[in-house]
């Protein structure tokens, strides 16, 4: 986690392009589709046009470069939250960016950390040593498609944000979030009116 002043608050990078070894895994992705669909390509243009080689082409072609956009995109995916004393703003880019309308910190409540779940165990691996691999496939899934997000609330609605936060950089977070704005996260108002005042 990144901290860095901007304007009149701060940016706290999240992640970054290529940043773990999932995202090195949709780049090797992007990559065999990407060369796939160009071979596919040049091959329809080598032995002249026919019927079968454009329906070929119209069916697999575009199935290619999407898949190819998708890893790509994944790969160089990072988040950022841009925080001063009144709004909180959470950008992501891949390919493109994207950022979300200001929240107005005062309307957040109940910001909290989306665990992972544990993965269950391949009904297939070995009971002493995984001699075929098939737990470490598992485990692999779940770190390219498990959750470990923020999520919070905000005029009635649940809003998710973040990607692989583990528990000790959201508590972190939560900590900088208080220097920036003097909102405590970690308490929302009804347990705020619970705590006895001296």
């Amino acid at each position: 986690m990144d901290v860095k002043d901007f304007q009149d608050g701060k940016i706290i990078t999240l992640s970054k392009a290529f940043d773990s070894k999932a995202k090195l895994i949709f780049l090797s992705e992007f990559i065999l589709f990407f060369t796939g669909g160009f071979i596919f390509f040049m091959y329809f243009f080598k032995d002249g046009f026919s019927t079968a080689l454009i329906i070929l082409n119209i069916i697999f072609l575009p199935a290619f470069f999407i898949a190819a956009y998708k890893f790509a995109n994944k790969a160089l995916f990072s988040e950022q939250i841009f925080v001063n004393q009144k709004e909180i703003y959470f950008i992501s880019r891949g390919i493109f960016k994207h950022q979300t309308p200001p929240f107005s910190i005062s309307k957040i409540s109940n910001f909290r950390h989306i665990k992972k779940k544990e993965p269950t165990k391949h009904p297939l691996a070995g009971k002493s040593f995984d001699y075929m691999g098939f737990e470490t496939e598992q485990k692999m899934i779940n770190e390219m498609h498990g959750h470990n997000r923020i999520a919070f609330d905000y005029d009635g609605k649940s809003y998710v944000f973040g990607e692989n936060i583990f528990s000790w950089q959201f508590e972190e977070l939560e900590i900088l979030l208080y220097d920036i704005t003097g909102n405590d996260f970690r308490y929302d108002d009804e347990f705020e009116k619970t705590i006895p005042k001296s």
